[in-house]
């Protein structure tokens, strides 16, 4: 019986193994959710479709309106709020929140197509294939269901053995795109927030065919202490009869210069009905490791063969030699300490509205990533499909994965709802799909749970996946809890801006200064503590950006945000606004990344975000567009200075000097990089604005470990050569490996402020005031702390700009996005400034407010712009000037009635300020009504 068995299975295995069923399918909606009742899959549907790919992208669906059951929280008042009552019409219906598709469908969609089965799949294993569904499936041959599915993250897969003969039948799939477990409807894996709530199946769609006597799984665990790594083979037989014969398992390497094959070995077996066969594979002296730097793979074939060697049925996976664990308060990669420099993805995906399946997608994402510096990629609420592992393994990054859930929001964790039971489902099945991937190196339930039992169910399932995996460390869950279970902490006290903390957090807070970590807190913990979400700094959007958006996602909020912009008379000033906005937001990026990397025993950052999120208000958060296309503010080589492997860090106690102070700095290091740094030496040099180099020095001999925190050296500086105020840059290179540099300010330690009777300093419109302007006279008008509500008095100003976005965050502060200036304005002669908020703006604009000018007319433009908040489009501004009859006048509301001698900025702003309107410069051009003015305060 053994060997008519044989001969059988080795005639099948000359069946072909895979038929593709991508191509036209037909559709029919089931928007009442009838089809299963009036049995659907009996019928056959006249409307045409094609997949893999989306209803939505091929027109299928409604307009979007004001009945659309949208998936997300919506925040904001857009449906009551008279602004946006022109894109509440029915005929060109419009959202803020996010990207807007343009036809949207939730519910039942029935996709069917006939399907010929080949004469020599007859007594073979039959399995459908469908790569990302979106997202419940039920399966139906002919009038025969076969299964339901509902992962969110792996391939859906029926066994239609039983179902599908040789010759045609009728394949109906039912997708249901609908909340079927509440995983929370922010979640990334099914929000309209940012890749959309989408029906249909994406990837590959195809039925394969196994033999009877087949492989099943094969998992791998790499030991590079003992340089093999042991491979699990799960095996099933379903012919009904035993099975014997040999397992030959044979590894290869899979760079792309070299293809090396290691010696086979062969396993002999016998199979009645499952068996899992364990073997330890030697992997050879020295195993090619696989890491960020050096990512080596290794490919793992399996074969089953007859006594005769025919083979049966064979499979290989990729893996890679590597051990990712926790020591101390680090993670190390192959022993060697890392520091995790990491970004999220949200599942933005503008053109197609779902993931891609391609590998070369992935593969530039991850390129991307590393051009500025990153190693590290998290999957908030959701796990990506496998080409993004192939990819990861490919470019070398860590992936930290999640399971498809944010439970906040209307959703909660450990209260004996459904997700309980199918989280623990969710992630057998992501670590059974990709769990081979030496990319994948970290898992969490998901983010930010609710639930008031949510640290015993967590704590449960971390222990669970502690004690059953240890390719990779597991946490509770993004944000919290951090409980005592977790191998690493996902924490957001680890930032400079929390939710919540508006101006007092440390950037808003404190002048500036390079000194401040997190210590403090990240101390408490002895495991690895992760930044968690840092920055979230927003930057004014590039309506330029627009025309990119050809796929099924519109940027229906930049037509809102445009709209209003142009309706305040600023269209002009759009690109200004977003790359003074973008050169700020940069530089608290810099500022958060590196308070990160001066925080000793740090395990690392994820940046919410390196790109922009489309939702949630949208989160204009990126110095790259969701295409993972770079901003002109910054590219990716100078964001990687201060984001690299190797980073130089200069500890200064303030950024502002007086010519009388000596400018002091102590010199640090982080080195995370391939190599130990021997002997090397750093050069620092400090340069005028003119490029003109003030000091140069050598600092030689340092031999760096893999740690940050290393002392390098101390500067000092004498300032008092310095007699015209300037800006100055320090710049520290070490040797190849990193160079960084800081901007900081000099000014004269004594100032004259100039004393003419030309020019009336007021802080209100007094008679005596009006008085002088009809006489021609000068006025400054100072009118902080006067201005009132609606008119800019409600608008808090801060040095950073907006945190996240206001609609998001209920108009938490700052609500500005930093200044918009002309430094070549005769205004600025003592005053040296960018066109945007540098650190010196600190504490002009700490505690100073903006005036609202939309009644004035058109042609008053500000000297000094606050970049508004994209969500109002206000023309706010810090100064501006007019004439009133055959006076002058320049009205401010920064704060100059403050300690000028202890605000050296501002001190030296206001002095530059009298002397251009003591001079023939000041020459406004256009007329200003006193009564625009008075509205300004009264």
């Amino acid at each position: 019986m053994l060997i008519a068995l044989s001969i059988a299975l080795i005639h099948c295995s000359k069946a072909p193994e895979n038929l593709s069923l991508e191509g036209e399918w037909t559709i029919r909606l089931d928007s009442s959710d009838i089809g299963i009742e009036d049995q659907w899959y009996n019928r056959n549907f006249t409307q045409t479709i094609r997949l893999p790919g989306s209803l939505q992208e091929q027109g299928f669906g409604n307009d979007i309106d004001s009945s659309t059951n949208w998936t997300g929280s919506i925040q904001g008042d857009f449906y009551n709020d008279p602004k946006y009552e022109e894109y509440r019409q029915e005929d060109d219906y419009k959202v803020p929140f996010w990207l807007n598709p343009e036809k949207y469908y939730k519910g039942a969609a029935w996709y069917q197509k006939q399907v010929d089965i080949p004469g020599d799949w007859e007594d073979r294993r039959i399995i459908l294939f469908l790569e990302r569904p979106h997202w419940e499936t039920t399966v139906f041959v002919d009038d025969e269901k076969a299964g339901v599915k509902n992962s969110l993250s792996t391939p859906h897969e029926y066994d239609l053995t039983d179902h599908l003969t040789p010759g045609e039948h009728r394949l109906t799939i039912r997708v249901d795109n609908r909340l079927v477990i509440n995983v929370g409807q922010n979640s990334h894996s099914v929000t309209d927030h940012t890749q959309s709530n989408w029906n249909g199946i994406a990837g590959d769609i195809k039925l394969k065919t196994k033999p009877l006597v087949y492989i099943e799984n094969i998992r791998i665990y790499p030991d590079i202490r003992e340089d093999e790594a042991t491979v699990e083979v799960d095996l099933r037989n379903e012919s009904g009869q035993p099975y014997e014969g040999k397992m030959a398992l044979r590894a290869r390497t899979k760079q792309a210069e070299w293809d090396r094959v290691l010696e086979e070995v062969g396993e002999e077996i016998r199979v009645e009905d499952q068996e899992t066969v364990k073997v330890n594979y030697p992997m050879g002296d020295d195993p090619e490791l696989w890491s960020e730097f050096t990512p080596n793979l290794y490919s793992m074939q399996v074969s089953l063969e007859q006594n005769e060697g025919e083979v049966m049925d064979s499979d290989s996976v990729i893996f890679g030699m590597r051990e990712f664990k926790v020591k101390d308060t680090r993670f190390a990669i192959n022993f060697r300490p890392i520091f995790l420099r990491g970004t999220l993805e949200c599942a933005i995906f503008p053109k197609t509205g779902y993931p891609a399946t391609d590998t070369a997608s992935w593969g530039r994402i991850f390129r991307r990533i590393k051009s500025y510096g990153l190693n590290h990629m998290r999957f908030h609420s959701w796990c990506p499909p496998e080409a993004a592992f192939t990819a990861a393994d490919k470019e070398g990054v860590y992936l930290q994965v999640e399971c498809g859930s944010w439970a906040n929001q209307g959703a909660k964790i450990g209260a004996g709802l459904p997700i309980d039971e199918w989280l623990y489902k969710e992630s057998e099945r992501i670590v059974e799909e990709y769990g081979n991937h030496p990319s994948f190196c970290m898992m969490a339930y998901g983010n930010e749970p609710a639930g008031e039992n949510q640290q015993e169910y967590l704590t449960e399932f971390v222990e669970y996946w502690k004690n059953k995996d240890s390719l990779r460390v597991y946490t509770s869950a993004s944000g919290w809890p951090l409980i005592d279970a977790n191998q690493f902490q996902v924490a957001p006290q680890p930032r400079i801006q929390g939710w919540g903390q508006e101006l007092n957090s440390v950037i808003n807070r404190e002048p500036p200064h390079t000194t401040f970590n997190h210590e403090d807190f990240v101390s408490k913990y002895n495991v690895p503590v992760i930044g968690h979400e840092i920055g979230q700094w927003c930057v004014y959007p590039n309506f330029e950006e627009m025309k990119k958006y050809t796929g099924v996602l519109k940027p229906k909020n930049f037509e809102i945000f445009r709209d209003m912009l142009k309706d305040n008379n600023m269209l002009d000033k759009a690109e200004k606004f977003h790359m003074a906005s973008g050169k700020l937001q940069a530089l608290c990026y810099k500022a958060d990344i590196e308070a990160a990397l001066r925080t000793p025993g740090f395990a690392g950052f994820q940046l919410l975000d390196l790109h922009d999120f489309p939702g949630q208000g949208t989160a204009l958060v990126g110095v790259a567009d969701p295409f993972w296309d770079s901003k002109d503010y910054i590219s990716p080589e100078e964001y990687k200075r201060f984001s690299g492997e190797t980073v130089p860090l200069a500890l200064m106690p303030k950024r502002v000097y007086r010519n009388s102070e000596t400018f002091e700095a102590t010199l640090e290091l982080a080195h995370f990089g391939q190599s130990a740094l021997i002997n090397i030496t750093m050069d620092w040099k400090i340069e005028d604005a003119n490029g003109n180099v003030l000091k140069e020095e050598k600092i030689p001999g340092n031999s760096i470990p893999y740690d940050n925190c290393t002392k390098i050296g101390d500067i000092k500086f004498d300032l008092d050569d310095l007699e015209e105020p300037q800006k100055l840059t320090l710049t520290a290179t070490f040797s190849r490996f990193g160079s960084n540099s800081w901007d900081f300010w000099v000014y004269p330690d004594k100032l004259d402020m100039p004393d003419s009777d030309d020019v009336i300093v007021a802080t209100e419109l007094t008679p005596e005031v009006r008085q002088g302007l009809s006489q021609g006279r000068k006025v400054l008008l100072i009118l902080h702390d006067k201005i009132i509500n609606g008119k800019g008095g409600e608008v808090q100003v801060g040095f950073s700009p907006i945190f996240w976005n206001t609609m998001w965050t209920g108009n938490q502060a700052p609500h500005t996005m930093g200044i918009l200036c002309e430094p070549e304005h005769p205004l600025f002669n003592e005053f040296p400034t960018e066109y945007y908020s540098n650190w010196q703006w600190w504490d002009i604009v700490t505690g100073s407010q903006v005036m609202n000018m939309e009644d004035f007319p058109e042609q008053i433009d500000p000297l000094i712009h606050s970049i508004p908040d994209y969500h109002k489009n206000r023309k706010l501004a810090f100064a501006f000037e007019g004439n009133v009859g055959e006076g002058k006048l320049l009205v401010t509301s920064i704060d100059f009635t403050k300690e000028l001698e202890e605000n050296l900025s501002s001190r030296q702003l206001y002095y530059s300020m009298l002397n251009y309107m003591m001079s023939e410069q000041f020459a406004p051009e256009n007329a200003i009504s006193l009564e625009n003015i008075e509205k300004l305060t009264n």
